[in-house]
């Protein structure tokens, strides 16, 4: 240092100068400056804090503690025993709630151990897990451990959408601040089981699972009471990350997480040494994939026919409650409801079987389903369907009877291939998708119900595999032409119920027209004469069946209908070419419809006949209840809607027990002796064949036929399928076989003419049958007085006219004429005027109806001829023997005593079946005509009232004796063609069939 004078100096002026001193106090107000700027900025900054920390608490969404509840369960449904049939659920619904006290501790304890393990002491905000996680992120960097607290995770599921909705890191500060003071809010008001208990109904644990009792079922097929430590553990594992730890996937990831919370919960104390040791050894995951390789294994579950209109029935019901269908399909699948259907899986089991059985089908065909989009070099897509395969293949490679109809699935794919090979070959395109489906053929719908209860018990939408959820239900969707089973609800219900009449009204089967001019045609051949409504019902007669509805007037027979049930119906629209359709016309007695009815609607209206006469919509479910248990649809009183009285109910079934013993249906009548009705149907070109029966247990329809109008030659396939259905449910169920149908009060039993209806005199043939009170009749018949009627001028005949009608006729007391079926308008002085348009010739001795003596037998043939009758045995009686002029008619009537029926009538020797009555037309021989009779084994009807004469009952009869097993031959039971003169309305659909 310098010491010298000079230094010193030096030194002095220094510490007595201005400008350092200036210079310090520049740097002390600088200091002070900045110092006021950083306070300022910490001020502010915290200000600032402080102000956007209100804004965001602010903005905070309002909660209480019904937001935490978890939303969207899965939906149950169950079978009328109870047990489950299915689970319907959306992605985020898949779960099961289960309460706190069902959840084992050990579970619990497994998830606290692992993601909130001071969770029973904080407020809903874990501070020493928030230090720790901000101490390990200081020393690691990593800012991304966790220190949220099931409170708020909870909250971060149920109210944050697990924040999936933040896209900026303000987004997720906000959401974290708010996190944390909702937890705090919330722990406020709501228990720590109850928060527990909601985290973990609503945690997602992978494969689609929510929850942790599906998770149990899902993972180790187990309800969560019979876990163990081990796969407790396992689960809660998962939730940090599900994809990462998912126990399926990544069992390694999951297993080192699982010691995680074994760990955990040792050092919690949750577990002793010795749990923690057997846990550790378990071989959890080999079990874990046990059971996911059966799952694999198993084929996907698909819902059934019957599960699929469950869910519509639910849509259905909860849109008429004021749902809109989005949001009834929501309750569906994610509100969690039970539904008790009325399915008896005992008998579903027995329908599938029997009607999923190819012995019980013919040989199989199959209908070929087909598009094709093919794509040009620009990307221009080109559209071809199958009707142009179709054409092609008739017009291009003339084959004029090609249609999508083959023998096997190979010749189907064949033919697609050609068609496709040929349309890439000429265009030049490339295929781009190719739409190809075949279909086994025929198909076939069933429904089943109990007719007491109105309640489905089983439903079949058709044969073959069912591949995919809400599929195309043939016997709720299709709708198909019911052909003759119309003919005892259009016609035959509506005359008994709405018209006075009885199972003895006769009308008279013969040539007939609708009011079109179109003919009425009988699916048999020729015509019998005057004929029941019993005999009608029994052998299916149309000409009776039209007849009836043209007096009951289509009109009434339509209100009838709906109030059987009938949806499908056509009152009246206007067609695409501007015709007018309507189903309120004569052809409604055979089934001729605009669009057809479903096979559950028509199982309803037999149902309504077999209930006494009372209707019940079809239901599919009993009891809906919501998650918290609340009954939102009571279906188990359901309304009931009186039709036709119990007694024309009773007759109808008396009826059509005839059918299935002694008519068209035999072949469905039980094995088993249980009591049967029935009607058969078939229609136009044979497209479809029903047979709808039922016994005093369940009613049921059944259906078989192509997708697509195609001539089938049903036989007795469905017939058979039915009756074996019933006998296999009579043996399961253990079923009464001797239960009948109880006779109601105010039926009555009567005799009358069988030719009129009428009481009888003496000399009629009678039968005798069931009334309904008040319908017994009370006029008496004329006494068989029969006059033959000139068709031309409707007068009485001469013996020159050439077209004639003979009819019955009947005179009261005040010598008033009726006569019985007349077509025609006449006066009383009908029996008295001759036939102005053919006069009478007056008749030789040669051309007398009975033989000259004088002359030679050669000569009496020319003009008259021998019809010779008689009885082989005893049982009844026929008509008398005549002799008839040459190019006459004339009829025989058979009438088998009490307690007898017709075994067969011979004419020259032949068969001619069981008939009651035989027309010998435009005579040019002698015959001869002989009739058996048999004791009859049919139960005679008990009597209610005893009759004041001695009834013979004539038995009615059908055309042939009917097969019980399938033929490969034409059918003969109601063959029919579409009338060529039907209501124009009902030719515009091209499903619309009649049988005749």
């Amino acid at each position: 240092m310098d010491f010298s004078k000079k230094g010193v100096e030096k030194k002095q002026k220094a510490l007595v100068s201005k400008l350092p001193r200036n210079k310090r106090k520049l740097s002390v107000s600088l200091f002070k400056t900045l110092l006021v700027i950083f306070l300022a900025i910490i001020v502010l900054g915290i200000g600032s804090g402080f102000g956007m920390l209100k804004g965001i608490l602010d903005d905070t969404p309002e909660v209480n503690a019904k937001d935490l509840i978890p939303k969207g369960y899965q939906t149950t449904l169950y079978d009328q025993d109870g047990k489950e049939l299915m689970v319907l659920a959306s992605f985020d619904a898949n779960r099961e709630y289960v309460y706190y006290d069902d959840i084992p501790e050990t579970l619990v304890n497994s998830f606290i151990a692992i993601e909130d393990k001071r969770f029973w002491e904080h407020n809903g905000i874990d501070v020493q897990g928030i230090m720790r996680a901000f101490a390990h992120g200081l020393q690691s960097g990593d800012f991304d451990q966790g220190a949220s607290t099931l409170t708020q995770q909870l909250i971060k599921n149920q109210i944050f959408n697990v924040g999936l909705d933040e896209k900026t890191m303000f987004d997720k500060i906000e959401r974290k601040v708010q996190e944390q003071y909702l937890a705090v809010e919330i722990e406020k008001v709501l228990p720590k089981k109850s928060i527990a208990e909601y985290y973990l109904n609503t945690i997602y644990l992978g494969q689609g699972r929510y929850g942790v009792e599906t998770a149990a079922k899902y993972y180790f097929n187990k309800e969560l009471k019979d876990l163990s430590i081990s796969e407790c553990a396992v689960l809660a594992a998962i939730p940090q990350n599900p994809s990462k730890f998912d126990p399926i996937v990544f069992p390694e990831e999951n297993a080192k997480r699982r010691l995680m919370v074994l760990e955990n919960m040792l050092d919690q104390n949750m577990i002793s040494q010795s749990d923690y040791d057997t846990a550790l050894a378990d071989d959890v995951y080999s079990e874990i994939e046990k059971v996911s390789s059966i799952k694999k294994s198993s084929p996907t579950k698909v819902n059934s026919y019957y599960i699929d209109e469950v869910i519509s029935q639910l849509e259905d019901d909860f849109m008429a409650m004021g749902y809109s269908k989005s949001e009834a399909d929501s309750l569906i699948y994610s509100g969690g409801l039970d539904v008790r259907t009325c399915q008896d899986t005992q008998i579903q089991n027995i329908c599938d079987d029997v009607l999923n059985d190819e012995d019980n089908y013919p040989a199989d065909s199959y209908q070929l389903s087909y598009a094709l989009t093919l794509v040009d070099d620009n990307g221009e897509q080109y559209n071809y369907s199958q009707n142009m395969m179709v054409t092609w293949f008739q017009e291009e490679m003339g084959q004029s009877s090609f249609d999508l109809i083959f023998s096997s699935e190979e010749d189907a794919r064949a033919a697609a291939d050609e068609y496709k090979a040929h349309l890439i070959e000429t265009t030049g395109y490339k295929e781009q998708l190719e739409s190809y489906k075949v279909t086994v053929e025929p198909q076939i719908s069933f429904t089943l119900m109990d007719q007491e209860t109105g309640q489905v018990k089983a439903i079949v939408g058709g044969r073959g595999e069912k591949t995919e959820d809400r599929s195309f239900n043939r016997a709720t969707e299709a709708t198909r032409q019911p052909g003759s089973t119309f003919k005892v609800v259009a016609s035959f219900l509506p005359a008994l119920d709405g018209c006075g009449m009885s199972l003895a009204t006769v009308y008279k089967d013969e040539p007939y027209t609708y009011t079109n001019g179109g003919e009425v045609r009988n699916w048999y051949s020729g015509y019998r004469g005057p004929s029941t409504i019993r005999q009608a019902i029994q052998n299916s007669m149309n000409i009776l069946a039209v007849k009836t509805i043209t007096d009951v007037t289509p009109e009434l027979a339509y209100e009838y209908l709906l109030k059987l049930g009938f949806t499908t119906l056509v009152k009246e629209r206007t067609n695409s070419s501007g015709g007018i359709e309507s189903d309120i016309n004569q052809s409604l007695a055979l089934g001729g419809l605009t669009d057809g009815i479903t096979n559950l609607e028509i199982t309803a209206a037999y149902a309504t006949i077999a209930n006494e006469g009372n209707y019940i919509k079809p239901i599919f479910y009993t009891e809906v209840y919501d998650h918290d248990g609340k009954l939102l649809i009571d279906n188990r009183t359901p309304e009931e809607s009186p039709v036709i009285s119990p007694q024309n109910a009773w007759l109808l079934t008396s009826a059509m027990h005839d059918v299935v013993t002694i008519g068209t249906g035999t072949a469905a009548n039980l094995s088993c002796g249980l009591y049967t009705a029935g009607k058969t149907g078939t229609t136009s070109s044979n497209y479809d064949a029903w047979f709808c029966g039922y016994t005093p247990y369940y009613t049921a329809s059944i259906w078989i036929g192509f997708d697509v109008n195609t001539n089938f030659a049903a036989g007795s396939y469905h017939k058979n399928m039915w009756r074996k259905i019933m006998d296999a449910i009579v043996e399961a169920k253990g079923l009464d076989t001797s239960k009948t149908f109880e006779m109601p009060s105010g039926i009555i039993r009567a005799t009358v003419c069988k030719d009129t209806g009428l009481l009888p005199v003496e000399g009629c043939s009678t039968i005798t049958d069931y009334f309904a009170e008040g319908t017994v009749p009370t006029k008496r018949c004329g006494g068989n007085k029969k006059v033959v009627i000139c068709n031309d001028s409707h007068k009485v005949a001469t013996n020159t006219c050439k077209e004639t009608t003979t009819y019955y006729y009947t005179e009261d007391d005040d010598g008033k004429i009726e006569i019985i079926d007349a077509d025609f308008e006449y006066d009383q002085n009908i029996l008295k005027e001759k036939c102005p348009l053919h006069p009478e010739e007056e008749e030789t001795e040669d051309s007398s109806d009975s033989e000259d003596p004088n002359k030679t037998t050669e000569d009496n043939k020319k003009d008259s001829f021998k019809i010779t009758s008689g009885v082989d045995g005893s049982g009844g009686s026929i008509s008398p023997s005549t002799t008839v002029k040459s190019g006459k008619n004339t009829t025989f009537y058979i009438t088998p005593d009490k307690g007898y029926v017709i075994s067969d009538v011979y004419v020259d020797g032949s068969s001619v079946g069981p008939v009651s009555q035989y027309k010998f037309s435009k005579v040019k021989g002698n015959h001869t005509i002989t009739v058996k009779f048999k004791k009859d084994k049919t139960e005679e009807p008990p009597t209610e009232k005893p009759t004041t004469e001695e009834p013979t009952t004539e038995t009615p009869t059908t055309e042939e004796p009917p097969t019980e097993e399938p033929t490969d031959e034409p059918p003969t039971e109601e063959p029919t063609d579409e009338p060529s003169s039907d209501e124009p309305s009902s030719k515009e659909n091209k499903h619309k069939n009649t049988e005749e």
